[in-house]
């Protein structure tokens, strides 16, 4: 066993050591490691209840790792999609005879190849995606790195050597028409509460560039209303970013005719917490949707398979439409100006200057029936 039951001292990172939130964070990182040590130890000679113990062990380091590094940051969409992984992984190996603790030269191939795995039930075929596999890899890294530098596992990174997928960027970026959409939109069935929220939400995505996790973490708390237009604050972006998107004028009006539809028309007594995007199905109803259903929602209406989807086609309107590129790099939340340009370049990649003049050469007809 490759894993230390011992007290950590816990890694440094960006925040002063006098913050109040490192200091209570380091306090409960410590008193639950040593907790979990202390409880390891107790009933190590009690070899019926070790396996328990130990699988209860690596999951509070999971968990320590994640307080540690993600839960400062205010990232919780890194915090979760970690977490997640790190289950998976977990629930792999161990399906094989391993766990994370064993040895780090039986666990490279392993990984590498769980690496590469969809998740149950997909239904996408073959391999994940470069950039999937290469999240994956980059997560189990740096925990295994964490917990190395914390002294809780003393073999090497077993995921270190593993090479990275090479990525080209923007490959698969591509953006909808429009005047296409404006009409999918309108096919849309308003005179359901259903479809007037895929109606908002699409409309809201359309025209803010949010991300699915973005979009769905929307709860009453996050929407004020001033001069006669909504701004909707998107907390824990990309980096730990709060995002602001003040809505048209036209939209707002929309918006909150829609909550005063699915809720009530006195919207000052809502709860905070109550979502924007609220789930209609038998099990959840009530409950926010999330980003699976989102996706469902692109899926039905515009017939595009992933979210950001709706995000190249903000990015590369608002372009078309004379915005400056440091505008754009504002609103898409980035922090180089020539990752804008490069990820607006990849968007103009399939637009040819000449293709009416093209088809007018060849004599392109329409094939009447």
């Amino acid at each position: 066993m490759y894993i230390q039951e011992q007290q950590s001292t816990g890694s440094p990172n960006g925040y002063h050591k006098s913050d109040p939130r490192v200091l209570d964070m380091k306090e409960r990182f410590q008193q639950r490691l040593l907790t979990i040590s202390t409880a390891n130890q107790s009933d190590f000679e009690d070899t019926s209840s070790h396996s328990t113990q130990q699988n209860d062990f690596i999951e509070h380091v999971i968990e320590l790792w994640l307080l540690d590094k993600y839960t400062l940051t205010q990232s919780k969409c890194t915090e979760s999609t970690y977490r997640e992984i790190l289950f998976s992984l977990r629930t792999y190996l161990r399906a094989r005879g391993f766990d994370l603790d064993s040895a780090a030269a039986e666990l490279v191939s392993t990984i590498q190849l769980w690496a590469t795995i969809r998740a149950s039930g997909s239904k996408r075929q073959g391999s994940v995606a470069p950039s999937t596999y290469n999240q994956r890899i980059a997560a189990v890294s740096n925990y295994y790195r964490w917990i190395i530098q914390n002294g809780i596992y003393t073999d090497c990174n077993p995921a270190e050597q593993l090479a990275r997928a090479s990525i080209k960027k923007y490959a698969r970026a591509h953006v909808l028409n429009p005047q296409q959409v404006r009409m999918q939109l309108r096919s849309i069935d308003r005179s359901t509460p259903r479809g007037q929220r895929d109606y908002m939400l699409l409309q809201v995505a359309l025209n803010t560039g949010r991300s699915s996790q973005e979009l769905a973490s929307l709860s009453w708390h996050n929407v004020s209303i001033g001069n006669g237009n909504v701004t909707l604050t998107f907390e824990r972006c990309k980096g730990g970013k709060t995002m602001y998107s003040t809505l048209d004028t036209q939209l707002s009006k929309a918006l909150l005719a829609y909550l005063r539809n699915i809720y009530t028309e006195n919207l000052n007594s809502l709860d905070p917490t109550t979502p924007l995007w609220m789930s209609f199905s038998d099990r959840t109803f009530g409950q926010a949707i999330g980003s699976q259903t989102i996706a469902d929602i692109c899926e039905s209406h515009l017939g595009i398979s992933t979210v950001h989807t709706l995000r190249h086609t903000f990015a590369f309107t608002m372009e078309q439409l004379g915005a400056e590129t440091s505008t754009i790099q504002r609103q898409l939340g980035y922090e180089s100006r020539a990752a804008t340009n490069g990820y607006l370049a990849a968007l103009k990649n399939a637009q040819n200057p000449y293709a009416a003049e093209l088809a007018d050469l060849f004599g392109v007809e329409e094939t009447n029936h």
